[in-house]
C-alpha cells in the first residue's frame, strides 16, 4: 500500500498539478524541461523524473542530525495554558526559556521547536532557545533578520532547521512564503516542509487518499528545493490530519487514526530514505487530565513498537494545538518513559482506497471534500473504528 501511495502522489503531481501564481516558481520548474505551467488552470505540473532527481539529491536520514525514534516539542501554540487558573494567556520569551530548559534536561526529548508563538521576535526566540537548549532546534524565520540569524546559528552551532509551509491544502502555493523559503534554500540553510491536509475538509476521507495528498504536497516542496539548490537538506514534514465529523469538522489529534496516519507517512519516507518529522500522541482535550494521558500513552506505545524518525506535538500541546501546557510537557515526558512497546494496541489499517486518486483529481486545488460523495460514502468506514 505504501508503494502505491508514493506512485499515486507522483501521478497527482503530473496529472493534477499544484495551483501556482508565482511566476518565479513557474519559471524555475519549467526551465528544467520536466515541468509545465497550464495557463488555463493555473496549475503547474511536475513530471516524475524531476521528482526522482530531487529525491536522489536530498540528503538521507543518516545524514540528518536527529536520530531515529526521536520524540520532540514541535508546533507553535498561540496561547499558554495557565496550569493554575486554566486560562489561556499570551506566550512570552520566558515561556520559551522554560520549555527549552525542560527539553535540555529531558532524556526522551531529542529536539525542540518553539512550542509557543511570540510574534515579531524571531531573532530573540532563536537566541532564547539556543541559550537554554543544546539539542537540535526547529525555528521560524521569514524576515531578513530572522533568516540571517538562522544562517549564523547553522554555521556556528549547527543542528538547526527552519520550518516552512509553502502549500495550503489542497495543492495551493502560499505566495507569501515563497520569498523567505527560496532565500533559505539558496543559502543552504536546512529546512522542513510542512503540509497539513485534513481528511474530510481538504483531503480525501480515507487513509490512503489522505496520505497520497499529503505526500504529493511535500514532494512538490522537496522537488522545488532541490531544483533551486541541489543537495540542500530538506525534511519531509507532511502532517496528515483528520477533520472529526462528529465534532463539527474540528481537527482531532486525539484519534489513534491520527497517530497511525503519521506513522504510515513516516514509513513512506523511510522507504525513500527521506528525513521526516510527523505528528502523533496528541489529544482533543482542552486541559491536561486522564484522557490526554491515555491519548498520549497509546501513541507512545504504538510508535515504540513500530519505530519512526521524528514525531512532534507529543508532549505539551492541547486541543487543536491552540495552547501549550508546561505541566503537561513535564508529566508527558515521564509518561513517555513509563510507556513501553508491549502496551501497544492492535490497529487494523483500512485497505487501499481505489478511489483516492480520482477524488483528488476531482477536487484539484479546491477544498470541496466536505461536500464530495466520496466523503459521505466513507463516513462509517474510516478513522473511528
Amino acid at each position: 500500500m505504501l508503494s502505491r501511495i508514493h506512485q499515486d502522489a507522483l501521478r497527482i503531481l503530473e496529472e493534477v498539478g499544484v495551483l501556482c501564481g508565482s511566476q518565479e516558481i513557474q519559471e524555475l520548474l519549467a526551465d528544467t524541461g520536466l515541468a509545465a505551467y497550464d495557463d488555463a488552470t493555473g496549475h503547474i505540473h511536475v513530471l516524475t523524473p524531476l521528482v526522482d532527481q530531487a529525491l536522489a539529491a536530498t540528503p538521507g536520514r543518516r545524514d540528518y542530525w536527529v536520530p531515529a525514534n526521536s520524540f520532540g516539542v514541535g508546533g507553535t501554540a498561540p496561547f499558554v495554558f495557565d496550569d493554575d487558573s486554566g486560562e489561556l494567556v499570551s506566550p512570552t520569551l520566558a515561556d520559551i526559556a522554560s520549555i527549552a530548559k525542560i527539553v535540555d534536561q529531558a532524556e526522551p526529548v531529542n529536539f525542540m521547536a518553539r512550542g509557543v508563538l511570540v510574534p515579531d521576535r524571531e531573532v530573540e526566540v532563536m537566541d532564547t532557545m539556543i541559550a537554554h537548549c543544546q539539542k537540535p532546534i526547529y525555528v521560524g524565520a521569514v524576515t531578513e533578520a530572522g533568516i540571517r540569524r538562522a544562517k549564523q546559528i547553522h554555521e556556528n552551532r549547527g543542528n538547526i532547521t527552519v520550518q516552512f509551509s509553502i502549500i495550503n491544502s489542497p495543492l495551493n502555493i502560499m505566495e507569501g512564503q515563497i520569498a523567505p523559503f527560496l532565500s533559505c534554500v539558496r543559502q543552504g540553510i536546512p529546512i522542513y516542509l510542512s503540509t497539513m491536509p485534513m481528511a474530510g475538509l481538504s483531503a480525501p476521507y480515507s487513509m490512503s487518499g489522505l496520505l497520497t495528498l499529503t505526500h504529493a504536497e511535500a514532494l512538490f516542496g522537496i522537488t522545488l528545493a532541490q531544483v533551486v539548490n541541489p543537495g540542500c537538506t530538506v525534511v519531509h514534514a507532511g502532517l496528515p490530519s483528520i477533520a472529526n465529523i462528529q465534532k463539527k469538522y474540528a481537527v482531532d489529534m486525539g484519534l489513534m487514526a491520527h497517530t497511525m496516519a503519521n506513522l504510515l507517512m513516516d514509513k513512506i519516507c523511510e522507504d525513500l530514505d527521506l528525513p521526516s518529522i510527523q505528528s502523533a500522541c496528541g489529544t482533543n482535550e482542552e486541559r491536561p487530565g486522564p484522557q490526554s494521558e491515555a491519548d498520549a500513552a497509546a501513541g507512545y506505545a504504538l510508535l515504540k513498537k513500530h519505530g519512526f524518525h521524528q514525531m512532534r506535538h507529543v508532549f505539551g500541546f492541547l486541543k487543536e494545538l491552540v495552547s501549550f501546557s508546561l505541566a503537561k510537557l513535564e508529566r508527558h515526558i515521564e509518561l513517555c518513559l513509563e510507556t513501553g512497546a508491549e502496551q501497544a494496541a492492535e490497529y487494523v489499517v483500512e485497505p487501499y482506497d481505489e478511489a483516492g486518486v480520482e477524488v483528488i483529481a476531482r477536487n484539484g486545488s479546491r477544498p470541496n471534500y466536505m461536500r464530495d460523495d466520496h466523503t459521505l460514502h466513507n463516513l462509517d468506514h474510516y478513522f473511528y473504528k
